[in-house]
């Protein structure tokens, strides 16, 4: 269930129109998109509920003069999938998160751009043998075709063995765009890329980009996974939670720096420095709470695997604007290169997933 924009609903249509048009003619929906086979908008005594209308009971001609979104409550029926909080090892959660790229990708290649990339979008497989991961939720996707990468780089300056220089920043907030009620962007703040929170268009960079962040903060989000008996019950529940069972036992609070990142302000600059230099990077792979967090986190065997996936990963997305000849506003990662830094990681590491893994079902 969610509470979408009125505004939106002609776009969801649409975008779910291509995506079935798209599986007739290939007589099979993409293996690593998990589309809603039934959705309908929740009423009560023959009304649609609605934020403004039914719960707020504002009169429609009062609706049109607030700036607040108006929004309406959608339900989606879907296959079961198995949420990132109840990942097996780091090693099921990384390649759920190579499936949902795929699944990205093959939105792309159809011209749907998803807007929404997070953790809570990100969904893995019930079993081992099964594709392992899965985009879900097309609340935000509009009709977009692919934009092209930026092809008339501005020479960098300045730049050192140890620094390729400071990309160029991207434009301010304006006064509109700022408005907390009626806001132009789109996504799950903490997992939204700097462009799209300075305000900028957002396009499939945008989105690659909030899959680094998901990866990121995984790490911080949870203590390693839970154990064999809790996987299988919470798999056995269909991944409801009991009523008043509160926090799972694994899931840690963000540090402050990056509980900062809820804030729009904080989350665009905090970003838009760490990719933009070669020592950004570095300071903020070093910083202590990197550091911390593995230390308090993670089994001590996974230490050099984290670091070196971490380490990959803001590199890639770096070298995307920063490289020499590069001095973009946002970075520029395409599909293929995620999948490739992920698939490598996969391979060094291989030999570590059976060890640390609590997958109930083998």
């Amino acid at each position: 269930m969610s509470w979408q924009d009125i505004q939106r609903e002609a776009e969801q249509s649409k975008v779910l129109e291509r995506l079935e048009e798209s599986k007739l003619k290939e007589s099979n929906p993409h293996a690593n998109l998990i589309v809603p086979f039934k959705s309908f908008k929740a009423s009560r005594k023959n009304e649609t509920c609605t934020t403004l209308g039914a719960i707020r009971a504002f009169l429609d001609d009062q609706l049109a003069g607030f700036p607040v979104e108006n929004r309406v409550l959608s339900v989606s029926l879907s296959e079961l999938k198995r949420p990132v909080k109840y990942f097996w090892g780091v090693h099921d959660f990384v390649r759920g998160v190579r499936g949902a790229v795929l699944g990205h990708q093959y939105l792309t290649s159809i011209g749907i751009l998803h807007r929404d990339v997070s953790e809570n979008n990100v969904v893995l497989a019930r079993r081992p043998g099964e594709e392992r991961g899965y985009l879900i939720d097309f609340d935000m996707a509009i009709l977009q075709g692919p934009e092209k990468r930026t092809e008339d780089a501005v020479q960098s300056e300045d730049s050192s063995d140890d620094d390729y220089g400071m990309a160029r920043s991207s434009s301010p907030i304006s006064a509109d765009e700022a408005n907390p009620l009626k806001a132009l962007r789109t996504g799950t703040i903490p997992y939204m890329s700097f462009n799209v929170l300075h305000g900028r268009k957002h396009t499939r960079f945008d989105d690659m980009e909030s899959f680094l962040y998901v990866v990121f903060l995984f790490f911080f989000t949870y203590a390693g996974p839970l154990s064999k008996e809790e996987l299988r019950d919470a798999d056995i529940r269909g991944f409801v939670q009991p009523t008043g069972s509160g926090k799972l036992i694994h899931r840690r609070d963000w540090p402050p720096k990056y509980a900062e990142w809820a804030n729009v302000g904080f989350a665009a600059q905090g970003k838009d420095s760490m990719l933009g230099t070669r020592v950004g990077v570095k300071e903020h792979l070093r910083s202590a709470e990197v550091k911390n967090c593995l230390k308090q986190n993670w089994a001590s065997g996974l230490h050099e695997g984290i670091k070196g996936l971490l380490s990959a990963l803001w590199r890639l997305f770096a070298e995307s604007r920063i490289s020499p000849g590069l001095n973009l506003p946002r970075t520029e990662v395409e599909h293929q290169q995620l999948i490739q830094v992920l698939d490598n990681w996969l391979h060094q590491f291989g030999e570590t997933e059976q060890e640390f893994s609590n997958c109930p079902f083998i």
